[in-house]
């Protein structure tokens, strides 16, 4: 948790810091610039207000200076300015004592006077005679009779505007450092939440580690951490499955291959110690020959499904014939299809064209499936075995009548370990290996296989071949 911390902590506080450099560089000049602009738009709505107290004065022919300087008075006071009145010649209007402006010491320059009384608003910041401090000064014309006669020169201090930001700036910074406090204290609850279900994570982790998948993690959230609890949830629920079907597997290995062990050092033994008699032992050695031969396939079985798995599948595909394929095959189940009275019907296609991939490979699938097919058919079942064309691939389908496969174990028929025994009559006994191979083999192919099971059908297989005419360059 310290760790996590530490990292959003200083992500956090560099971010602050950011915020508050853009606030001090970007936010304080923004709001000098909003309120430059609102005093300037005073002053010169009390200028025009001032010009037409100015004007109607010059109309009726009678300017009463002193209204003019209580208007000024007031003028003042209102926007905290001071406002001078200059005559082209440069003279003020209401000071009589100076004769002329020293406009280098003023911040108002002559082309400052000779903008405003060619009828043109100027706006400048300069400095005023003994005043340290910078002024915003506004310039604008007095017009009468469509001519300047006078200039008004309005200055504000800038202090004043200053001070008015600065008070709003200030509060941005203490609201913005509170907030800061806040979000600290709130990202340290959190990240301590976090660190409790990472912590339970962990522990589960290890708990898992040393081969005990019923671990469960309870986190009530709907983020990425609850997604991973339920993520790890859902992989010790896997695990456990894997792990139960990996015991029931070699159970059901060990029952196997105790079975031809047992049968073949019995025999053996029996031959050894003359228990079976001589002209008996012939029979005998071909039940051991047998046995040999069935413990042979079943460690085949599982170091080829080693290799599949592994992608160390070696293919070397030709063109066949796989409708010969086919009824070659079927000629091994001769006495198995004679012996439970099966009704075999074939409906394979006549076009002259051949099958494209490894031929052993093929040759095994089918084997494979026709062996499931009459394993599990029921006494004078159906058997149809099918080929077509179809978009220029060959699609073979074996079906037979019988027992189902359940929906819910449609889809594990394919995993390592499963055996549909269980689901189709005990009294049937494999490995299990069976159908990963043929899935193994298929997938090497790049081609598709697929299953259906229903009452009306009973289980139906399909896969399909690559042919002559749609070979891939491989």
């Amino acid at each position: 948790m310290k760790t996590i911390f530490k990292k959003l902590l200083i992500v956090y506080l560099v971010v602050l810091f950011i915020a508050y450099i853009i606030i001090s560089a970007g936010a304080n000049s923004v709001l000098q610039y909003f309120f430059i602009n609102e005093k300037k738009a005073t002053l010169l709505k009390q200028a025009e207000s001032f010009q037409e107290m100015y004007l109607e004065a010059c109309q009726t022919g009678v300017l009463d200076v002193d209204k003019v300087r209580s208007e000024l008075i007031s003028f003042q006071k209102y926007t905290r300015s001071s406002i001078w009145l200059i005559k082209s010649d440069g003279r003020f209007l209401l000071n009589n004592e100076k004769n002329s402006l020293v406009f280098s010491d003023s911040g108002i320059t002559v082309g400052d006077l000779k903008k405003v009384f060619e009828k043109n608003i100027i706006t400048k910041r300069g400095y005023m005679n003994g005043v340290t401090d910078q002024v915003l000064v506004i310039g604008y014309p007095i017009i009468v009779d469509n001519s300047a006669h006078l200039g008004m020169f309005m200055m504000v201090p800038m202090p004043e505007i200053y001070k008015t930001t600065s008070a709003i700036f200030m509060i941005t910074v203490i609201a913005l450092s509170i907030s800061g406090l806040i979000a600290i204290i709130i990202l340290f609850t959190i990240t301590r939440r976090i660190n409790k279900e990472i912590s339970s994570l962990t522990d589960a982790v290890r708990y898992i580690a040393k081969g005990n998948f019923d671990k469960k993690i309870k986190v009530n959230r709907n983020d990425e951490i609850g997604e991973l609890a339920e993520s790890f949830n859902y992989m010790a629920d896997e695990l456990c499955k894997q792990e139960a079907k990996k015991k029931k597997f070699i159970s059901n290995l060990s029952h196997d291959l105790r079975s031809p062990l047992t049968s073949i050092t019995g025999y053996t033994r029996g031959i050894l110690d003359g228990t079976i008699e001589r002209d008996k032992q012939d029979r005998y050695l071909k039940i051991v020959f047998n046995e040999s031969e069935r413990l042979t396939k079943m460690v085949n079985d599982m170091l080829d499904l080693s290799a599949m798995e592994g992608g160390n599948l070696t293919l070397n595909k030709t063109d066949f014939d796989i409708n010969s394929m086919l009824l070659n095959e079927l000629d091994k189940f001769e006495s198995r299809i004679i012996e439970k009275k099966v009704k075999l019907t074939l409906n394979l296609f006549k076009e002259s064209i051949l099958a494209h991939g490894d031929v052993e490979s093929i040759r095994r699938v089918i084997y494979n499936l026709m062996d499931n097919a009459l394993k599990f058919i029921d006494i004078e079942g159906k058997l149809t075995i099918k080929s077509e064309i179809k978009d220029e691939k060959i699609i073979i389908g074996i079906q037979n009548s019988g027992a189902i496969i359940p929906k819910e174990d449609i889809k594990n028929i394919w995993t390592r370990f499963t055996k549909l025994d269980d689901s189709r009559g005990m009294q049937r006994k494999s490995t299990g290996l069976g159908l990963s191979i043929v899935k193994e083999i298929i997938k090497a192919h790049e081609e598709k296989i697929e299953v259906y099971s229903d009452e009306k059908i009973g289980v139906m297989f399909i896969f399909s071949v690559a042919t002559q005419i749609f070979k891939k360059n491989n």
